[in-house]
């Protein structure tokens, strides 16, 4: 299968403009553009994140600027000059410096700091069938130990309505702002290859055009070698749609599969696929799971994003529900995410997207079940993090949030969270708290752009230290960084 994608990505020779994606590290473009979706100027799905840039630039270049509400103006300027930008056939290279007084613990959707000191350099560009980030990553005391990084780093190249990828970026799945249940950016990226639809247009038929604006991506890696079962592949699959211009729903699925001493045949692989992973479905049971015939371990749900149907704008409704197992190929022993959010503008200049969301990862059917498995022993978790929520499982978080844009550039983010984590106190395997944890955290966000660069201010305050690793960590975490063009 390797083999396969990289002469694919070899031979596409296309005579589509390649353009690269949006990644899960600009928090207030993602707010720009959702408020431009939630009011009607974008109507491709949004929620699958990298988020290809060739289907906003489709939205946004076909809209009549009377056609969009005043307020949402500057708004649709920024993703255009964003959109120039990253869609040019120039080649960029930039130098970041980031440094805080420890490594972040507990990261969302636009974070991009994760250890206690980084400096890294990338070079960005693309031609008519290719798009590439080289991005090498220097990290002082990382977690992991491992101090030399090309996270976010791809190659990528377009075939028909098709990019093929291969790279360790950060993926997304789902509509939440505060944390995704099945894939975040909690967990270093996971080198991969992928695929995934360019532009999202409806079906031509008529017996399918109802789906609307579709998209679909899949992704194949390898995790680490330090872990219970060496080398095990993670795999996922993502199928959004819009039915209506008013909801986008969202089917998501990801599995662990292979590695040192576990089946990876093609029939393995089928029996994943079509969720023959239970004891009382394969020919061996499930006395000694360790060398029994199981696929794999798999996860697997649905989320949506619902505006409201009223005559004036009065935001939407998300949520996302998650099964850790399949009874009647339907998720079963499930936990889920519900939240609200809203944008207005503050002065006729400031865009503010607020939200306010609510998740519980204690398993319906018993505690220490969510994210463990009797095979995988590491659990759906890689590097010593979470794969999905960044509370891991058994945790009950309550997050309320504000995002605001300036025309001037100024750009301010807060948050303030509830959180009861590791519930019960038991499970070895959970990444932050080996005990029951609760506490209450303040969260403080600041971009200012400059005429020789990009400077990001943060402050994260919570009322109960962390001991990860039997290493204490500060209740105050303060980050400074810079960014700027070669």
């Amino acid at each position: 299968m390797k083999k396969t994608l990289i002469a694919l990505l070899i031979l596409s020779g296309s005579i589509v403009k390649a353009e690269p994606w949006l990644d899960t590290r600009d928090a207030w473009l993602r707010a720009d553009i959702e408020a431009l979706s939630a009011h009607g100027v974008i109507n491709t799905p949004i929620t699958t994140w990298p988020l290809p840039w060739a289907r906003i630039v489709k939205d946004i270049d076909n809209v009549e600027l009377d056609q969009v509400p005043e307020s949402l103006v500057p708004a649709l300027m920024r993703v255009k000059r964003k959109a120039r930008i990253e869609t040019s056939t120039d080649t960029r290279s930039e130098l970041s410096l980031k440094a805080g007084n420890e490594g972040k613990v507990l990261r969302h959707f636009g974070d991009d700091r994760r250890e206690k000191a980084e400096i890294t350099s990338s070079n960005k560009g693309m031609t008519k069938s290719f798009a590439w980030n080289i991005e090498a990553t220097k990290a002082f005391s990382p977690f992991d130990g491992e101090e030399e990084r090309l996270d976010h780093s791809y190659v990528a190249g377009i075939w028909g309505n098709w990019i093929f990828s291969a790279g360790a970026q950060e993926r997304w799945y789902g509509p939440g702002w505060d944390s995704s249940l099945i894939l975040s950016n909690n967990a270093r990226p996971v080198p991969s290859l992928s695929i995934k639809r360019n532009y999202a247009d409806p079906f031509e038929s008529d017996w399918l055009s109802w789906i609307g604006p579709w998209s679909v991506s899949a992704f194949a890696g390898q995790l680490e070698s330090d872990r219970f079962i060496p080398h095990a592949k993670l795999i996922g699959m993502s199928v959004t749609f819009k039915p209506l211009d008013s909801l986008e729903i969202g089917l998501r699925r990801t599995a662990q599969w292979g590695g040192e001493g576990r089946p990876e045949s093609l029939s393995s692989l089928v029996d994943l696929a079509i969720g023959r992973t239970n004891c009382d479905q394969i020919a061996d049971g499930c006395d000694d799971r360790l060398n029994s015939g199981e696929a794999g371990n798999q996860i697997a749900g649905i989320d949506f994003d619902w505006r409201l149907p009223t005559e004036t704008y009065h935001g939407s409704i998300y949520g996302q529900l998650i099964g850790e197992d399949e009874a009647g190929y339907a998720p079963s022993r499930k936990f889920f995410q519900i939240g609200y959010k809203n944008n207005f503008t503050l002065g006729g200049d400031t865009l503010v997207t607020s939200f306010i969301e609510y998740a519980d990862t204690e398993n319906e059917y018993a505690k220490n079940v969510t994210y463990e498995h009797g095979i995988y022993r590491t659990g759906y978790r890689t590097e010593g993090r979470s794969i999905g929520s960044t509370y891991d499982a058994d945790s009950e978080s309550l997050t309320f949030g504000m995002l605001a844009s300036t025309t001037s550039g100024s750009r301010y983010k807060v948050s303030v969270s509830k959180v009861d984590m590791n519930k019960g106190g038991v499970g070895d395997n959970h990444t932050i708290a080996t005990n029951e944890l609760n506490f209450n955290r303040l969260s403080l966000k600041y971009q200012k752009p400059f005429k020789h660069g990009l400077l990001s201010a943060s402050i994260d305050y919570q009322d109960k230290a962390f001991e990860i690793s039997g290493v204490n960590t500060d209740k105050y975490n303060v980050g400074l960084s810079w960014t700027m063009e070669l």
